[in-house]
């Protein structure tokens, strides 16, 4: 028997179990791609517009870090453009897609002991592994391929658009290798998703780094070296071929720290911790802390920078403006007459959705202690599910309420330095906070799938997908106004572009604590699963 004895039995496996979660992936990324690509033939119309986004994005060091270096700045065309407002996210999306899906294959499977089930057949040492990278590398290039096609239905030329499309699928390929490698050394699948993710962020500090001081640190990235294609501006094809050596040198790596642990641990073993645990730790509000600060922290210092970029591009909004009046056209549908303040609404929008998959990821944590059977032990004890349930809903609570109030203060906090209006900053933060109810809902609906219907609590991802396309493109789609409906944040103020209104704060405030408390009611009629 070889090492890769089994590996085609269990990548049809994996495709059979996965196929849901690949198909919204795949599906996801490359419908963003051709909206964006679509939207911005009339957001930049003709060749003074493109010049114009040029000169704003040139020079401006945090939407560098945010956007690339701006190759083919110097002869710019549309799909110049396309790259600096897609490529680093759509690197940034097949990552984590990579990262979720061969963690889920790989050492996820180990913490389940269903990898050593497996492995008692005639599977051999390295099969999981060349499975779960068989079938993401797959999913990278179908979803590179859609990319492409996208790119070429929106009308951008065809060298370019392969180009662009396999920069995407170049760097997933990448993190596919760096989470085999991770699934290797750590000792469970959290920490798998924690290395590889702290890999992906220093990756991109790097490649903003390098791409602000033209130092050469991008080189050091795989998105660096994905940007480096250099799509619509004379490709280097040479770069992809880099991140394809690397990502099979990775793969091969994670082979070889496979002959060297044994199934189930990491190549460290785990300290042992402390003795006892800390009396706020044993309540279930700590406990649900506990479990998530680190993504917690995570995420709000994430959306503070996000938040200070915003408000960078404050002062150059009126400018921008006047030298693109498509683009004053999009901004009018919030119906203001300042084009600063609109700018400054769509940001909090903006700003809200990306709250959102920490209040959805929070929310459903309690799912997923469930799923574990971890969940069977604590309501062994003197707690309530009720309790316990509420402690996790606190946290995604206070957690969404705080990052939105970072975000709106790193918004605040870069426009006062740039306008030089110090005096903008706490409004800012509160304009921000008139979000929160909207994305509150995303919890309740969390709560209420769980409550209800805990197999299908994933489609609290499809809520908050829904009001990603309502919120980013639903007006360019021209969506009917039931549709747009559908998302709390249309029902909400767009401060600072309009008045800030209590009863529509307080009924979508109501909604979100009404679907959770039908939620935790639901839970306290079900049976937990149980192991």
């Amino acid at each position: 028997m070889s090492a890769l004895t089994g590996t085609w039995r269990l990548t049809r496996f994996i495709v059979r179990r996965d196929r849901v979660r690949l198909a919204i992936w795949i599906v996801a990324i490359a419908a963003l791609a051709y909206a964006q690509g679509i939207s911005l033939h009339d957001v930049y119309p003709d060749q003074a517009a493109v010049q114009s986004y040029v000169d704003l994005f040139g020079d401006n060091p945090a939407l560098i870090a945010f956007a690339g270096p701006g190759y083919g700045f110097d002869d710019p065309n549309l799909g110049v453009v396309l790259v600096n407002e897609i490529q680093v996210f759509g690197c940034i999306a097949t990552a984590l897609m990579s990262i979720f899906l061969l963690n889920r294959s790989t050492r996820a499977e180990e913490d389940s002991e269903r990898a050593a089930l497996v492995r008692s057949t005639r599977v051999g040492r390295h099969a999981p592994t060349a499975a779960a990278v068989g079938v993401v590398a797959a999913a990278n290039v179908i979803t590179g391929t859609l990319c492409a096609l996208a790119f070429i239905a929106a009308d951008y030329p065809v060298v370019g658009s392969i180009a662009l499309a396999g920069s995407i699928a170049a760097a997933g390929l990448v993190f596919a290798g760096v989470t085999a490698v991770a699934a290797q050394a750590a000792s469970s699948g959290r920490a798998t998703i924690g290395g590889a993710s702290a890999a992906l962020g220093a990756a991109f500090v790097l490649r903003a780094a390098g791409d602000i001081g033209d130092n050469g640190l991008s080189w050091l990235s795989p998105i660096g070296w994905a940007q480096a294609v250099r799509a619509y501006a004379d490709e280097r094809w040479w770069t992809l071929g880099l991140c394809l050596v690397v990502a099979a040198l990775l793969v091969l790596g994670a082979f070889w720290l496979a002959t060297k642990r044994d199934l189930g641990s990491g190549m460290r073993p785990e300290s042992a911790g402390p003795p006892g645990a800390a009396s706020w730790i044993r309540r279930p509000i700590g406990l649900a802390f506990r479990l998530q600060r680190g993504s917690l922290f995570g995420w709000i210092v994430g959306l503070f920078i996000t938040g200070v970029v915003f408000g960078s591009l404050g002062e150059d909004v009126d400018r921008l403006f006047e030298e693109n009046p498509a683009l004053r056209d999009v901004f009018a549908q919030l119906g203001a007459g300042d084009p600063t303040d609109a700018f400054m609404a769509t940001s909090m929008t903006m700003l809200a959705l990306m709250a959102g998959g920490f209040a959805v990821s929070a929310t459903l944590h309690l799912h997923g202690e469930e799923g574990a059977g971890r969940v069977e032990s604590i309501l062994s004890a003197a707690v309530s599910r009720q309790r316990w349930a509420i402690g996790y809903l606190a946290v995604a609570v206070a957690g969404t309420t705080i990052m939105v109030a970072a975000a709106g203060a790193g918004v605040g906090i870069a426009y006062a330095v740039v306008a030089g209006q110090p005096g903008e900053i706490m409004p800012l933060v509160g304009a921000a906070l008139v979000t929160v109810p909207g994305v509150l809902v995303l919890v309740g609906l969390a709560m209420l799938l769980v409550g209800f219907a805990p197999r299908a609590s994933m489609a609290a991802w499809a809520g908050l997908a829904l009001m990603v396309l309502i919120g980013f493109l639903g007006d360019i789609l021209q969506l009917p106004d039931w549709a747009l409906d559908l998302s709390p944040l249309q029902h909400l103020p767009a401060v600072p572009a309009e008045s800030a209104s209590a009863p529509p704060i307080v009924a979508v405030t109501l909604v979100a604590g009404a679907l959770a408390a039908a939620g935790l009611w639901g839970l306290r009629s079900r049976d937990i699963q149980l192991h």
